[in-house]
C-alpha cells in the first residue's frame, strides 16, 4: 500500500490527541489512532474521512505492553512507514509520599514505558527512512516540582530526560525528539482546575497542534528538544498544590 506519510496518535479518543489528530489528518497524514475506547476513535474515524486519508484504530491499553507493540508493528509493515509519534496518552495521581507504590507503579507504566514502547516500534521505521519525529506530551509538571503531585512530576520528569537522551543518540540519523511541556491544558483532566483557573484561560488544544504542525515544517538540521507553555495562573500553582484535596478526582 502506498502511504506517504503516517502519523501515529496516543490517547486519540479526546483532548489534545483528537485535536492533533484531526490537524495531522488534514495536513495529509494517514493515521494510526490509539484509545481504550472504541466508540469515540469510530467517530473520529468518520470525521476523518473528509480529509481522504487512510486510518486505523487500535482499541487498546498503553500499557499492554507487547501486545500493543505488535498491534501497531502489523500496521507499519503494512503501510511501510511512520512519520510522526505523538505520545499523547497519560494519566494523574495527586499526592508525594501519600500515593501509593501502586499509583507510581501506574504511572511510570502510563506514563514513560507506555512511550518507550511505542519508540521502540516506531525507531526501525524511521531509521530505515532517515528522518521522523516523536513528540512526547510531557508537562511542566516535568520541568518543575510542585508540592503533592510529587508521584506525577517523578513519571513526567523521567519523559523528559528520556526525550533529551533520545535526541541526543538519534539526531545525527535524521530523527527528531521533541517534549512538549505545557502548564493547564483546557482538558477533560483538568476539569476540576476550573475552581483556580477558567478552562477558557488554559492552554487550548489547538496550541499544541498548532505547535506540532510547526515543528513539523522546520528544516533537518533544526531541533527543538523541548518547549515550555506557559499560563498566567503558573504562579499561583503553589495556591493550588496547597488545596489539591479539593480538585482531587
Amino acid at each position: 500500500m502506498k502511504i506517504e506519510k503516517v502519523a501515529i496518535i496516543t490517547g486519540a479518543n479526546r483532548g489534545i490527541g483528537r485535536e492533533v489528530a484531526r490537524s495531522l489528518a488534514a495536513e495529509g497524514y494517514s493515521v494510526i489512532l490509539v484509545a481504550r475506547k472504541k466508540a469515540p476513535l469510530i467517530e473520529l474515524q468518520n470525521e476523518l474521512a473528509e480529509f481522504s486519508i487512510q486510518s486505523e484504530l487500535i482499541v487498546n491499553d498503553i500499557t499492554q505492553f507487547e501486545t500493543i507493540s505488535k498491534q501497531l508493528d502489523l500496521i507499519l509493515k503494512k503501510w511501510g512507514r511512520c512519520d510522526v509519534l505523538v505520545n499523547n496518552s497519560g494519566m494523574f495521581v495527586f499526592g508525594t509520599l501519600g500515593a501509593t507504590l501502586e499509583n507510581y507503579q501506574q504511572l511510570f507504566d502510563t506514563n514513560l514505558k507506555a512511550q518507550l514502547v511505542f519508540i521502540k516500534t516506531v525507531i526501525p521505521y524511521m531509521k530505515k527512512q532517515g528522518n521522523g519525529y516523536v513528540f512526547n506530551i510531557a508537562s511542566m509538571a516535568g520541568k518543575v516540582g510542585y508540592a503533592n503531585i510529587g508521584a506525577y512530576t517523578s513519571s513526567k520528569f523521567a519523559l523528559v530526560g528520556l526525550t533529551e537522551s533520545l535526541h541526543a543518540e538519534h539526531s545525527s540519523k535524521g530523527i527528531k525528539f521533541t517534549a512538549i511541556c505545557p502548564a493547564f491544558v483546557a482538558t477533560d483532566m483538568t476539569k476540576n482546575g476550573s475552581h483556580f483557573i477558567p478552562q477558557n484561560e488554559m492552554i487550548q488544544t489547538q496550541d499544541i497542534s498548532k505547535i506540532i504542525k510547526e515543528l513539523l515544517t522546520l528544516s533537518p538540521n533544526a531541533f527543538v528538544k523541548e518547549i515550555l507553555i506557559d499560563v498566567t495562573f503558573h504562579n499561583n500553582l503553589i495556591s493550588l498544590s496547597k488545596s489539591y484535596e479539593l480538585i482531587a478526582p
